[in-house]
């Protein structure tokens, strides 16, 4: 069986979902074919580059405008056609010809578009699964000839049910991540000499306050430590190495979870991806103020669901709202609020490996209709889903 995850690097969490979902299917399906691959650099390596600075700078410069699309979109109808379809569509096409997926799993709405509208034409009959890569119900994530959606919460669920879309379409995955985040033994109090560990980061991209007095505060923080992870902000993780006794600063690294297992609180920007793995990491978060629309949903998941706090860094005060959560008892409550989430997490994930086991019989027993044989195989996993609706 060959299943393609289709996906792109706008950020990091896109492709860092797809890859966690390649691990997640090797582990429990070794004898599966499984290939991610960055649909932009499958059109043209020399377009991607180009896409993916724009993308970068849009998210840097011009995030008002950004926003401003996100919101026009996020409520509009459902199946929708994205921008360049008919450059796109040829381009899908041959790629269907060319690698001859038996499943496709999605983790960018740009691919699932695609896909969707591909079966609608050809009448294919290939399983497509969207996985939705933060806490969002918005439009461009939902397409008719999706078969099945991995959501990150309840709320996904219910904005996607709102909006017409099966319940039993819908499984409550969370943002899968990456298999290191899953050793729960690793993960343990490491109060260092009495001293509060922070580890500080911004995503793949860095993005981090830039102000010095910000981290000049940071320092004045009394028995903490801090670890800054700059990603591939190259900019500033120049501007603070080696500047400050108890900041410790890093670029990008590939072993986040080693610093999250040591750490006692995350101070992060709201990331999907970044919000489910300090979950597996049972870390609580400190989100920086959040500008990006799907981080603005992210973060309120992370007030409502209590695991964390959304912490303002504008002016003196977010130093002391710190120092109260460090010392008043906050971490713990977040923390146990973060075990009752966790603990659903990995039983529902086996729902796509028992779709994989299920269709690899389909496909022995020469069962061409996926939506019928395979779907029947599925109905005993719909009484198990778990919400997480605390």
């Amino acid at each position: 069986m060959k299943i393609n995850i289709l996906t792109g690097r706008f950020g990091m969490g896109h492709i860092t979902v797809a890859k966690a979902i390649k691990e997640h299917i090797k582990n429990s399906c070794p004898n599966v074919e499984v290939e991610v691959i960055d649909w932009f650099d499958y059109i043209s390596p020399k377009l991607a580059q180009q896409y993916y600075i724009f993308f970068e700078l849009i998210v840097n410069k011009g995030f008002r405008l950004y926003n401003t699309r996100y919101r026009l979109l996020e409520n509009m109808k459902t199946d929708q056609k994205p921008e360049l379809y008919g450059f796109f569509k040829w381009h899908f096409k041959k790629y269907i010809q060319e690698r001859k997926p038996d499943m496709i799993i999605s983790t960018l709405p740009l691919c699932s578009q695609l896909a969707s509208m591909y079966k609608e034409k050809s009448g294919s009959a290939t399983p497509l699964i969207t996985c939705v890569t933060d806490i969002t119900g918005h439009s461009e994530w939902i397409n008719k000839n999706t078969d099945y959606y991995m959501v990150g919460s309840y709320i996904v669920r219910d904005k996607f049910i709102k909006k017409g879309v099966s319940p039993y379409k819908i499984y409550e995955t969370g943002i899968p991540v990456r298999a290191g985040f899953n050793q729960n033994e690793k993960f343990t109090d490491s109060n260092h000499y009495g001293r509060r560990q922070i580890l500080l980061m911004g995503g793949g991209l860095g993005i981090l306050p830039a102000e010095n007095e910000f981290y000049q505060d940071l320092e004045g923080l009394s028995n903490v430590d801090i670890t800054v992870i700059t990603g591939k902000n190259d900019i500033l993780f120049q501007q603070l190495a080696g500047k400050y006794r108890n900041i410790t600063v890093l670029g990008y690294v590939h072993n986040v979870y080693d610093y999250m297992k040591q750490a006692d609180v995350v101070i992060t920007k709201p990331g999907g991806v970044t919000t489910f793995e300090a979950i597996h990491a049972e870390l609580p978060i400190l989100s920086l103020t959040p500008f990006l629309q799907q981080e603005i949903h992210n973060a309120a998941y992370i007030e409502v669901m209590n695991i964390g706090k959304v912490i303002d860094m504008k002016g003196k005060e977010f130093i002391q709202e710190i120092r109260s959560i460090l010392e008043e008892g906050h971490l713990e409550e977040y923390k146990n609020n973060i075990l009752k989430i966790k603990s659903g997490l990995k039983e529902n994930m086996e729902f796509l490996t028992q779709l994989i086991e299920a269709y690899t019989i389909d496909n022995i027993n020469n069962t061409t209709c996926f939506c019928s044989d395979a779907d029947k195989r599925m109905e005993a996993l719909i009484n198990e889903k778990i919400s997480f609706n605390l």
